[in-house]
């Protein structure tokens, strides 16, 4: 891929032969088609689509959570969503292909500045209610009193994201109360915290995997 230098013709768009201009955050560039190969792909080719297409298929639903949590106006080449899809694909499987899962401790949904909360703890306190508590400890650096608080919660069966807020960093608790149908099912969860700019955030807390009664 080439930069493209805008002359007194200014930059284009689109094909013309072999070549492809576009532009991107206000970068005018153009490169060349791929050629298509006759070879049948290789075993470490099909691994890689296939953790591709299973990056893609879990983090699609909640690309507006992933711009904010890493931080999207901050990144200069990538978008939040393209880091956060790096730091999937190159992290979050575990097995050998083609029978990769995914290993939920290790997938981050947020990645910034502000301070984590601090003795984090999820129990299921009651039928299908998960209850988060933390020590409200804050300071005047990177951890306030109104930071807000950011629970997504995943149905692995349905493929199915949820967020939940309402409470603050000071609050020292958060309810989250499930509907019926979700009896039996397996939820996994993470948190992260916003700060008033509407920008910072902290980093992604695992939560847990739940089989909930």
């Amino acid at each position: 891929m080439a930069r493209f230098i805008k002359g007194i013709t200014g930059s284009y768009q689109g094909k013309i032969g072999n070549i492809v201009g576009s532009s991107w955050r206000g970068i005018d560039y153009i490169r060349s088609l791929p050629k298509k190969s006759s070879k049948a792909a290789s075993e470490d080719q099909l691994a890689q689509r296939m953790k591709f297409g299973m990056t893609t298929s879990f983090l699609k639903s909640i690309k507006d959570v992933l711009m904010l949590g890493f931080s999207d106006n901050k990144q200069k080449t990538k978008t939040g969503y393209n880091v956060a899809f790096q730091q999937f694909i190159n992290n979050a499987f575990q097995g050998a292909y083609p029978n990769f899962t995914i290993d939920y401790t290790v997938v981050k949904i947020a990645s910034g500045s502000l301070a984590s909360l601090i003795g984090l703890q999820t129990t299921e306190s009651a039928p299908k209610v998960l209850t988060l508590a933390w020590d409200p400890i804050g300071n005047r650096f990177n951890a306030f009193d109104d930071d807000q608080v950011l629970v997504i919660l995943y149905d692995q069966v349905d493929n199915l994201f949820f967020a939940y807020e309402g409470a603050s960093r000071v609050d020292a608790t958060m309810d989250i109360v499930l509907p019926d149908s979700y009896t039996g099912k397996t939820i996994v969860g993470w948190s992260f915290n916003i700060h008033r700019d509407g920008e910072t955030t902290s980093s992604s807390q695992y939560l847990g995997e739940f089989v909930l009664t």
